[in-house]
């Protein structure tokens, strides 16, 4: 009826013409499941945009920080943040855990904790209140049912801060459902409670009414970093000279990512080129070469890379079809980390079905193997998340 698609085409009308959304248009129910044909048969039309996608938000994180290693720049990992030295309204030096630092320059892109760097640099204008959100991942079996992104909509007004999530088949070929958006004072309470995960899966059996809970292979949390004006902070300090806020950042914040980087990297090159001239570097290489990846490789080209590396042909993770050669890759890369939950990042073993429950001690043994560690001080992530304590039997130690 046209009273109910008004609505819909004057939303449209307004992200296509105002916002610059190009390929914004309305399609009705009929197209709409051509496309999907397991969505609910109860949708009459829809918002659709062809550009639309998804890409691994930490695969695409990775990317850049190895392009950039590779173009000198210095990465520390687990180093925070504890104080900082600012006079005369600016930035001398940074107190970390891993020593202190004497920066020209600090760009603050701390997430939760974004408000509390600005209070130590002397520039708090903004305030952070986190918000939690559940997503759960689904087994691969379950990606038939939605080939791209959707959500339901409704004209009813609903509570909270979201916009309500959705079903995503994801670049690796699950299905990922949420999330929802629950308001914490803590930051980093990533707890996953049974109420996110039904009031997910009932809203969005409103998008597939085929969604089922018997599919989920894991589900995490996040922390959102909303300001109260929900809005991005991106600009120079106001207080302190040296110093470039990118905060608040919230969805879409994946998306603007690349555009907002442009922006940041203009104000630092003009903040620099205060105190000494700021050039192109004319020898930057912006390809990055990442890990082959033999799940996408046709059998020909598998056999051939494994004639010249035996140890492609080695299946550590069944599930994903992870070869030993690509682990090993992973754990040689421009940014490697040494731990299991570092190497299911880059390369996937222990993200599929059995979610490492039998590829987990193989990944371990070849960090071992690559890094010379004993077994026993290979972690799974950060801290203090050793996998073993120690041998259970004596013997002669081989």
């Amino acid at each position: 009826h046209w009273s109910e698609l008004l609505p819909a085409y004057l939303y449209a009308c307004q992200r296509k013409y105002m916002c610059g959304v190009s390929d914004t248009r309305v399609i009705s129910g009929k197209t709409l499941r051509k496309r999907e044909p397991h969505l609910n048969p109860d949708m009459k039309f829809a918002i659709y945009n062809s550009m639309a996608g998804s890409v691994c938000p930490y695969g695409l994180t990775i990317a850049y920080a190895e392009n950039a290693v590779q173009n000198g720049a210095e990465v520390a990992l687990n180093t925070a943040v504890l104080s900082m030295d600012v006079k005369d309204g600016k930035i001398r030096s940074v107190l970390t855990n891993r020593g202190r630092i004497y920066p020209e320059i600090v760009i603050n892109a701390a997430g939760v904790f974004a408000e509390d760097v600005a209070e130590m640099a002397g520039d708090r204008f903004y305030s952070i209140h986190p918000r939690r959100g559940t997503n759960a991942i689904l087994d691969k079996k379950a990606g038939k049912l939605m080939g791209g992104i959707a959500s339901w909509k409704t004209l009813k007004k609903t509570s909270g801060h979201t916009k309500g999530g959705g079903i995503v088949h994801t670049a690796h070929g699950n299905l990922l459902v949420g999330p929802d958006a629950v308001e914490t004072y803590e930051k980093e309470n990533f707890a996953t409670q049974a109420s996110s995960i039904e009031n997910n899966f009932k809203k969005q059996q409103g998008t597939v009414k085929e969604l089922s809970q018997r599919d989920i292979i894991t589900y995490f949390t996040g922390v959102r970093a909303p300001t109260f004006e929900e809005d991005f902070v991106i600009e120079r300090g106001r207080k302190t000279k040296n110093l470039i806020h990118c905060a608040g950042i919230q969805s879409p914040g994946l998306t603007t990512a690349p555009a907002v980087a442009k922006d940041v990297a203009k104000m630092a090159a003009k903040m620099v080129s205060a105190s000494h001239p700021v050039k192109k570097n004319e020898s930057y290489n912006p390809y990055r070469k990442g890990v082959p990846r033999l799940r996408e490789m046709s059998p020909e080209q598998r056999n051939k890379l494994i004639q010249k590396r035996p140890d492609y042909g080695v299946m550590i993770c069944r599930c994903e079809e992870i070869s030993k050669g690509e682990i090993v890759d992973a754990l040689c890369s421009p940014l490697p980390v040494y731990t299991v939950d570092g190497v299911k990042k880059r390369v996937r073993p222990g993200m599929g079905r059995c979610q490492g429950g039998f590829c987990m001690p193989l990944v371990a043994e070849i960090i071992s193997e690559v890094t010379g560690q004993p077994l026993e001080n290979v972690k799974k992530s950060g801290g203090d998340s050793y996998l073993l304590f120690g041998k259970t039997k004596a013997g002669d130690g081989k």
